[in-house]
C-alpha cells in the first residue's frame, strides 16, 4: 500500500538507508539509553532505533501512522503514543519509560517544519532531564540555531540553544532524498546539554525570553533595545556599562556572556 505524506502535518519521508544510519550514529552508540522519537511516520529510524537502544518511544499525531508502526515493530522495547507533541507532558513520558532513575534520554526527530520552533523551545524546557537531541530540520533554521556570534544569522534562537547546550551543525541533507521532494535542503543538528549556565541566572525561562526581546528589532543598537525593555535609556546605560557592553553594539555582536551579565545587572 503506498503511503501518501500529509502535508497538514508537514510529513516528508526518508528511505536511503546510508541517511537513516547516519542519522541514528548522531545519538551515539550508548545502548542503555532511552530514546523519545518525535514524528515516527512510516518508522524509517525507528525501527533502527530500537535495534540498537534499551526503550524506544515513539510520539506521532497521525492516526493513520499507529497501524503500520505497531505492524512493522514488534519489539518489546518498543512503545507508540498517539499524541501531539505539543500538548504531551514529556517529564511524565520519562518518568514512566525510565527502566533505571540515571537512565540517559535523548531526542531524535524530523521535525515537521511549521512546528519547529516549538519543538525545539519545549525541547530545551527538558534540558535536566536531556542527555542530548538529535533534530533534522530546514537547513536555513538550523544554521540559525548553531550560528555564533557575530555571524548573520545569529539571534536569539542561537543564544537559548547555546546556554542550554553544546551545538553542533552536523551534515546537510539533500532536498531529494525526501519524498515527497521538499522545496529546501535540510540539515542534522545535535544538542548535547550541558546545564552549567543555569546556574548563572535566576530563572533561564525569564533569561531566554529576556534575550528574545532584546533581539526584537536587529536594526537598533543593543542601548536602544534595552532601553525597550526598561523604559529607561540612563538606566539601561548603566546596565551596559556594568556588564562592559558598548552602548553601540547590535546584539548580534554579542555573546551568551554577555547577555548573561546584562540580564543578571538588571535584575540588580
Amino acid at each position: 500500500m503506498e503511503i501518501r505524506a500529509k502535508k497538514h502535518f508537514g510529513q516528508n519521508f526518508i528511505s536511503d538507508e546510508n541517511l537513516i544510519n547516519k542519522i541514528v550514529d548522531t545519538l551515539g552508540f550508548d545502548k542503555d539509553m532511552l530514546i523519545i522519537e518525535i514524528g515516527p511516520g512510516t518508522g524509517a529510524l525507528t525501527q533502527k532505533l530500537v535495534n540498537r537502544f534499551e526503550r524506544v518511544v515513539a510520539i506521532e499525531i497521525d492516526k493513520d501512522m499507529e497501524k503500520i508502526l505497531k505492524a512493522k515493530i514488534t519489539n518489546d522495547n518498543f512503545k507508540f503514543i498517539l499524541g501531539d507533541v505539543l500538548e504531551i507532558d514529556f517529564n511524565k513520558i520519562i518518568e514512566e519509560n525510565k527502566i533505571y532513575p540515571k537512565q540517559k534520554v535523548a531526542l531524535i526527530s524530523n521535525m515537521p517544519y511549521y512546528i519547529t520552533g516549538e519543538i525545539l523551545f519545549k525541547t530545551l524546557n527538558l534540558s535536566k532531564e536531556l542527555t542530548k537531541a538529535v533534530f533534522m530540520m530546514q537547513k536555513e533554521v538550523a544554521t540559525r540555531v548553531c550560528a555564533k556570534k557575530g555571524e548573520n544569522n545569529y539571534n536569539n534562537l542561537s543564544v537559548a540553544a547555546e546556554f542550554y547546550a553544546d551545538k553542533k551543525y552536523e551534515f546537510t541533507v539533500k532536498k531529494a532524498m525526501f519524498r515527497p521532494i521538499p522545496k529546501v535542503d535540510s540539515a542534522i543538528i545535535s544538542l548535547t546539554f550541558k546545564n552549567e549556565n543555569l546556574t548563572k541566572v535566576d530563572s533561564d525561562k525569564k533569561f531566554v525570553e529576556f534575550v528574545r526581546k532584546l533581539f526584537n528589532n536587529r536594526r537598533k543598537t543593543i542601548l536602544n533595545n534595552l532601553t525597550s525593555i526598561t523604559g529607561d535609556k540612563t538606566f539601561a546605560a548603566e546596565i551596559l556599562t556594568k556588564a562592559n557592553i558598548q552602548n553601540n553594539l547590535r546584539p548580534e555582536v554579542i555573546s551568551l556572556a554577555g547577555f548573561i551579565e546584562i540580564y543578571n545587572n538588571k535584575q540588580k
